[in-house]
């Protein structure tokens, strides 16, 4: 940290040399809502630019048949009524077919784009998506063999799932892939090979139209997308600031109940959200996207401090209602937490200096306890305050007085421009072997392993979906398909496939009432299309229900369209997904599973991992204030690491949090709540390792290397009891402090508590008051020992204290 982010406790005004700005107006509430619900306007732009990118196609198309008569049979005069009625029913057919070939190109493609930051990686991409939709699309044309074709779907399904070895294009490329061989398979009684030629002018004509609204209406503009966040942010920060003062003032004079620990855990909800933001800031800070006068690091920088300072806000303020203390310090803390909500920094700073002088002035009275904790979040207040100073996240920012020179590399990485979720702790799991079975034992890349889930679903789907419909059967394969789309684990797919027949519930009775409302009247029909596809890819972040639902009112129409809705279709349409949705699950409980349990012990191992690296940090920072090691930018990038890894965790173990898996579900939430705790004092020890203070003499830092070896062979036996191969420990850093002896003299680890050592080094400290940066990054390792013990247990490692070890 600089000198302006880190500073003394009583340095309550920096920067008393500028006046402090006035708050700014407030944004309507409903601006609010909308920007803290969808982080920097992602779900709204991403669904905005398909429904209008598919809007667009589907009109390009109809002007270009109307225009050129592509793929039209001519009706010449004096046709009989009958045959005339019959072509222009299958011209209506093709002209529909043009149309549906090119909004699947634009829904994939205005898709896919946002996995790419550049412009030009962007336009690659979409030039890029028609080749294997067109090589597929020109071999089901040809494939006229029922049972050929049928394999040829579940074949290229697979292959393709493999492409997403290559990244995005090899993701894209697949899905476009498949949809060609899906399109060619069910034209080919309308469309010769010999027509190829228009197939491809209709798709070129889509790609036309795709690429004049991306670049048009959706290009790439880094800082907007960065400004756009940063509202999000401070939408996500008001929220929990107000929602934290509110709950302050009903815990202060309720006590504890059951209703406050409900609105405690909906707190940390929202402070993951808000870490999310930030890191979804962090992700896009590149030159491009860096306002002028600022530099990346320097925006990292404040970002960071304004996110741990109103973290730790919340959580002292929350602290303290329990506690019972005087009327003038509970009106100072709502005070603060107002000023925070409302950008005041007038009253944020002299809150904070208040409370301050209130605890030192009162300390007797309130409690040596209480008043650390006052002194804590006064302190909290202030950083927050001092972050907000230097870089209004309310509501834009202004040129840095002291940016950071050092060179910035964001630490989170983004998949469409969003978290990835479990995806990389699944990929990695997926490589490492898991429990003692046989399957368990496999290890494949995830590509391939999806790749032979995928084929064997869909080949499944195929075969169960022809037996119940010869003709409707696609929508048991569509549905094993989406299966194993975004979802990582089988607890994940287990929860798309259930969705997924939700939504086909609930889209058939919506999808039947618009049918008979909307009838044949074209314009009312195309609305309706858009607007349900609109609300579902909107939505289906939240929950993809919401995506099926959509799906289906879309398809409904569709069939209005073509002569052929009944509700006894939409019907089969549910019977087809229920089969689809049932052999997927089928095999991703049988064949190759990833069990979720596997992944979140991959993502628990990590979490820890990340968590002990910055720890090191912390404690080279500690020993030796001038290592290099511990840096401030190294330091906070591995704090990023341990949000990236902890948002994952928490991604991971989503499917598990639920009363399905009772005892299980517990120790879950259990190990949760720790890692949250641990997170919260890591962060609290960088802020504190981070203030240049006298250097600790000789003995302390002998007693705080023996607390150091201790904590990192405590940790070592937490990763060991978390790894892939339980019987295999890694090599401890501290001998065999952490291990007892087992039959036979087999070394059984344990975690040995290290605590008191960290305590012995406070009492070495020359001279220091406990509310020193130097006893409180000391307090911040007691509590960190704690919380990791507490994981330890929830782990199933023996947690010991020291003086019980033998030595």
């Amino acid at each position: 940290m600089t000198a302006h982010s880190v500073r003394s406790a009583a340095d309550p005004h920096p920067f008393d040399d500028k006046p402090l700005p006035a708050p700014p107006r407030r944004r309507p509430a409903w601006l609010d809502w909308l920007d803290a619900t969808d982080p920097g306007q992602l779900r709204l732009r991403m669904a905005t630019e398909v429904v209008v990118a598919i809007g667009v196609v589907l009109a390009a198309e109809w002007i270009f048949v109307r225009a050129t008569g592509a793929l039209q049979v001519p009706v010449p005069p004096g046709t009989p009524a009958a045959m005339a009625a019959e072509l222009w029913m299958l011209n209506h057919a093709l002209t529909v077919i043009a149309m549906m070939l090119g909004a699947i190109l634009a829904l994939i493609g205005a898709f896919g784009v946002g996995m790419f930051a550049k412009a030009r990686a962007q336009l690659g991409l979409i030039l890029f998506l028609p080749l294997p939709m067109l090589a597929l699309l020109a071999v089901g044309l040809t494939v006229h063999v029922r049972v050929i074709s049928l394999a040829l779907l579940a074949v290229v399904l697979a292959i393709g799932t493999y492409c997403r070895r290559f990244g995005p294009p090899g993701f894209m490329g697949g899905m476009l892939a498949f949809m060609g061989a899906f399109l060619g398979f069910f034209i080919q009684d309308y469309v010769k090979f010999g027509q190829f030629g228009w197939l491809v002018a209709e798709i070129g004509v889509g790609l036309v139209a795709l690429i004049g609204v991306h670049f048009a209406l959706f290009p790439p503009r880094p800082g907007a997308a960065v400004r756009r966040m940063q509202r999000s942010y401070a939408a996500r920060a008001r929220g929990l600031a107000s929602e934290v003062a509110e709950h302050y003032q009903a815990t202060s004079r309720s006590g504890e109940t059951a209703e406050n620990e409900r609105q405690e855990r909906r707190l940390q909800r929202q402070l993951l959200r808000l870490n999310e933001a930030a890191l979804l800031i962090d992700a896009q800070l590149s030159p491009a996207a860096v306002p002028t006068g600022w530099s990346a690091a320097a925006l990292h920088q404040r970002l960071f401090d304004a996110e741990v300072g109103l973290g730790n806000a919340a959580r002292f303020a929350l602290a303290l209602a329990r506690r019972p203390l005087p009327a003038p310090a509970s009106a100072l803390i709502v005070s603060a937490l107002r000023g925070i909500r409302d950008a005041d920094l007038t009253a944020v700073f002299d809150s904070a200096s208040r409370t301050r002088q209130l605890a030192e002035d009162r300390c007797r009275e309130i409690g040596a306890d209480d008043c650390v904790l006052l002194q804590r979040f006064a302190t909290s207040v202030t950083d927050l305050g001092t972050a907000l100073r230097a870089f209004r996240l309310y509501p834009a920012s202004v040129p840095s007085d002291d940016a950071v020179d050092e060179e910035f590399t964001p630490q989170v990485a983004t998949f469409a421009g969003w978290l990835p979720g479990s995806a990389f702790i699944a990929g990695a799991a997926s490589q490492e072997r898991g429990g003692s079975g046989l399957i368990e034992r496999i290890r494949l890349a995830p590509y391939a392993r999806i790749a032979i889930q995928m084929g064997i679903a869909v080949g499944g789907a195929i075969i169960a979906g022809d037996a119940l419909s010869g003709r409707r059967f696609y929508w048991a394969v569509i549905a094993a398909f989406i299966t194993f789309m975004g979802a990582n684990t089988a607890g994940e797919q287990l929860r798309k496939s259930v969705f997924r027949v939700a939504g086909t519930v609930i889209g058939i009775i919506a999808g039947s009432v618009l049918a008979h409302y909307v009838g044949d009247r074209v314009w009312l029909q195309i609305v309706v299309v858009l607007v349900s596809l609109f609300l579902g890819l909107y939505l289906f972040r939240i929950n993809y229900t919401f995506m099926t639902i959509g799906i289906t009112v879309m398809v409904s129409q569709l069939y209005v369209e073509l002569a052929e809705f009944s509700n006894s279709l939409l019907l089969l349409r549910l019977a087809e997904t229920a089969v689809g949705a049932g052999v997927a699950i089928l095999t991703v409980l049988l064949v190759l599973p990833l069990h979720v349990g596997r992944v979140a012990r991959v993502a628990a191992r990590q979490q820890i991992e990340v968590l002990a690296d910055l720890i090191d940090r912390c404690l080279d920072r500690l020993a030796d204030p001038a290592s290099a090691a511990g840096s401030d930018l190294q330091l906070r990038a591995a704090a990023r690491r341990v949000d990236v890894a902890h948002q994952a965790l928490v991604a991971t173990i989503r499917p598990m949090r639920t009363p399905v898996f009772g005892r299980l579900a517990s120790r879950v939430a259990g190990f949760l709540e720790t890692a949250v705790a641990a997170q919260h004092y890591a962060r609290n020890l960088l802020l504190d390792a981070s203030t240049r203070y006298a250097d600790l003499d000789k003995p302390a830092i002998e007693s705080l290397g023996a607390a150091r070896r201790q904590l990192a062979d405590s940790v070592g036996a937490v990763t060991a009891a978390l790894a892939p191969a339980p019987g295999v420990a890694p090599a401890a850093s501290g001998g065999d402090a952490g291990r007892d002896r087992g039959p036979g003299g087999a070394p059984v680890r344990q975690y040995v508590r290290c605590a008191s050592l960290f305590e012995r080094v406070a009492d070495q400290l020359p001279g220091q008051p406990l509310t020193s940066r130097a006893h409180l990054a000391l307090r911040d390792l007691q509590l960190l020992d704690g919380a990791l013990a507490e994981a330890a247990r929830w782990a199933g490692v023996p947690v010991t204290d020291l003086d019980t070890v033998p030595r």
